[in-house]
């Protein structure tokens, strides 16, 4: 019967310390995304989160109601950040834009790691294709 008790204990204790593990994980993960650190970028596009951002003093801008029909840098006026790789920022979706960039005519609505949100051009995100897949619209 001890042995019993004994491997019981174990087996308790083992599971306790594997779901303590996880739980400690996602709660740094948690507050990873809450204080703003990036996590891993994206460079398969595979939905919203973490992306590089491969050129310097890129303009995240925002502006009036054209700016979210037709986000472009004559629509969006007004700047309202500016990031620079290595930085990323957080992609929450995406639009057909009103100006294309380099050849990429989206835009993605960011959340840089500081400073308020807005549109980029998607030109800037190192990802291997101009629509991100997964990445729904705006």
């Amino acid at each position: 019967m001890s042995s019993n008790k004994n491997l019981t204990s174990r087996i308790t204790a083992a599971l306790r310390t594997r779901v303590a593990t996880v739980v400690g994980a996602t709660v740094l993960a948690a507050a990873g995304t809450l204080v703003g650190t990036a996590g891993t970028a994206h460079a398969d596009g595979h939905g919203p989160g973490w992306y590089g951002v491969w050129a310097t003093n890129v303009n995240v801008r925002d502006g009036g109601e054209g700016c979210h029909l037709w986000p472009s840098s004559w629509e969006c006026d007004r700047i309202v950040n500016r990031v620079s790789a290595p930085e990323a920022v957080y992609v929450y979706c995406q639009e057909y834009g009103g100006q294309s960039v380099g050849g990429n005519p989206y835009w993605l609505w960011v959340a840089p790691t500081h400073g308020e949100r807005g549109w980029m051009a998607s030109y800037y995100i190192d990802n291997v294709t101009n629509w991100i897949d997964g990445v729904p619209d705006c």
